[in-house]
């Protein structure tokens, strides 16, 4: 009886799927009212400054996770995952649904950052259990699922919002009170997770000392790719525009088309996790390399959106891809603060691509230029990054005599 009750507890498909939806939250915070906003243009329309007030609100969560994530990390490792998450799913729900009752739109701002502060936790601790409950397979097993539900999720939100958005300008606000059956959900099956017994020895042997050059590596090449990741999920509606695709509907048609990409791209994650996060990185500078510079030298659209497929595979790689080699960086006593350094980095770049694309743009003379200069840049890294691999790869090897 007392070797029963030494063992830790293990989690199975319910926490997985929890874990998976609720990884789902931060990226709904901005999708959900991307529709919407040429409704909340007109709603909010006597707002002083309003063409730049209203598009922050949609944008203003981002700013929160690279803001508070780190700390969101610390409080993970120090006070347990359990508690912080349930707290931030809670403000989560809070703050989405406040616009939905009070028709201001400072309430409306105070609630977007009420999201951001609830969607920093999220995200950081999500990420940081699918470590501490899952074994290495299993967690690229759930990676993989949490990326092709992601895209499908995507999909119905977005839809979904339109809808609810023809019914008035605080409708949207709704699907965020998805949190709730999640957070109830979170409540009756999450646990707080134990060390690993193969872990106990590192952890104890270990000084409670952050492995801060490992977290900015992590952080460096994490902005590095996902700046380079916004560039296309950012300007292609716009280059699409200029390649004389003029119709709104017909550039969300074009633009959905090559998403198909990001849940194969997930797959794809998960076929190549025996090959180590080296390789999979080194397949998303190659993917960014063929798509943006295609992208870039495209005589049309439809060259275009050929090339736009091969950009969003390597975009539906990319986020596990990157997740999974962060979660191998950091032991269970740093995980929670490893991964609020990452995301923050991954949301940093959310604001620093349009501001980098722009002096590219500046740069070369045009947009598709411009893709074409970014997809020359992720060549370069991908020569790199194979050139590192090899260079570890021979390193590895047994020397002669030895």
């Amino acid at each position: 009886m007392r070797n029963t009750l030494s063992q830790p507890r293990r989690a199975d498909w319910r926490q997985g799927w929890i874990l998976v939806i609720s990884g789902f939250l931060p990226v709904m915070a901005i999708i959900a009212l991307a529709p919407t906003l040429p409704t909340l243009l007109g709603h909010f329309r006597d707002v002083p400054n309003a063409a730049l007030m209203v598009p922050l609100l949609i944008t203003a969560p981002s700013a929160c996770i690279a803001l508070f994530a780190p700390g969101a990390g610390v409080i993970a490792d120090r006070f347990g995952r359990r508690p912080l998450l349930l707290w931030s799913m809670a403000f989560y729900g809070a703050g989405g649904l406040v616009p939905f009752f009070i028709d201001n739109f400072w309430a409306v701002v105070a609630g977007r950052f009420v999201i951001g502060f609830g969607e920093a936790g999220v995200l950081t601790v999500v990420n940081t259990l699918l470590a501490d409950y899952f074994e290495e397979k299993a967690r690229h097993r759930w990676l993989m699922i949490q990326g092709v539900v992601g895209s499908v999720l995507g999909t119905v939100t977005i839809a979904s919002s339109g809808f609810l958005a023809a019914q008035g300008w605080q409708y949207p606000f709704l699907v965020y009170g998805v949190a709730i059956p999640i957070l109830l959900a979170s409540l009756a099956f999450l646990f707080e997770p134990e060390p690993r017994r193969k872990q106990a020895h590192t952890a104890q042997a270990a000084t409670t000392r952050f492995p801060y050059a490992v977290a900015l590596t992590v952080c460096g090449v994490t902005v590095l790719l996902s700046t380079i990741y916004y560039v296309q999920v950012i300007n292609f509606s716009v280059l699409l525009k200029d390649l004389g695709v003029s119709d709104p509907k017909s550039i969300g048609l074009s633009m959905a088309l090559p998403s198909i990409g990001v849940p194969l791209g997930a797959i794809l994650f998960k076929m190549t996790t025996r090959y180590g996060a080296g390789t999979q990185i080194f397949l998303v500078f190659l993917g960014y390399a063929i798509g943006l510079s295609g992208i870039g030298l495209a005589p049309d659209y439809k060259v275009a959106l050929a090339f736009a497929f091969v950009q969003q595979l390597a975009n539906g790689l990319i986020v596990p891809a990157l997740i999974a080699w962060a979660q191998s960086k950091f032991s269970f006593e740093h995980r929670g603060r490893g991964m609020g350094w990452w995301a923050s980095s991954f949301f940093v770049a959310q604001f620093l691509s349009p501001a980098v694309v722009n002096v590219m743009r500046a740069a070369v003379g045009s947009l598709q230029v411009a893709f074409l200069a970014f997809g020359l840049i992720a060549a370069a890294c991908a020569a790199g990054a194979c050139l590192l691999h090899y260079r570890a790869a021979r390193a590895a090897r047994p020397q002669p005599g030895m």
